[in-house]
């Protein structure tokens, strides 16, 4: 299964459906520029709340829809407020945020019931939290827990590469050399 957070939805939705940018740009927006003029981020955006509350569907160049089109299951935790992607949406949004981080907290649980290889690419706060308190509430001693992050942070080092390794690379060294094993 794929697990974003709510900035690597964001990228990869604005990646897949902003082709200029990704010839110009190795990253998004500056904090700067979105200061000046949040509304740089609005189209994706809305196609992250759109997915989101199941009104649409992820861009045709995305992980998220070759995930789906490969029957993989994609879920989603994000710090409420968090990305300026949420700026973009009112009303009942928030409350579909709400729920559907619940439903995909359930569907993790339930998945880490059985054996499984967790790899938390990237240093963000939200997934080692919520994998900590996934493997929390179930009983199992079947799994392995890999980092893979170009910078050494505390947070995926004690409280998930504790269960397996914490590899200090790209994601995309990580990958190829994933794909040799």
């Amino acid at each position: 299964m794929l697990i974003h957070n709510g900035g690597s939805v964001f990228h990869d939705f604005q990646f897949s459906t902003n082709r200029e940018l990704n010839a110009q740009r190795k990253h998004s927006y500056t904090l700067s520029e979105l200061m000046n003029d949040p509304d740089l981020n609005k189209d994706a955006s809305e196609l992250v709340w759109d997915w989101l509350i199941g009104e649409g569907i992820a861009p045709e160049l995305s992980i998220t829809k070759r995930c789906h089109q490969l029957e993989i299951p994609v879920l989603m935790f994000t710090i409420p407020g968090a990305d300026f992607w949420h700026l973009f949406r009112g009303g009942d949004a928030w409350g579909e945020l709400g729920k559907n981080a619940f439903m995909n907290f359930a569907i993790l649980r339930e998945r880490l019931r059985r054996p499984f290889h967790y790899v938390c690419m990237g240093s963000a706060v939200v997934h080692p939290e919520v994998f900590t308190k996934a493997i929390a509430g179930i009983q199992t001693e079947e799994f392995r827990a890999d980092v893979v992050d170009f910078l050494d942070m505390y947070r995926p080092r004690t409280r998930v590469s504790i269960f397996g390794h914490y590899y200090k690379m790209t994601h995309k060294e990580y990958l190829e050399q994933w794909m040799k094993e």
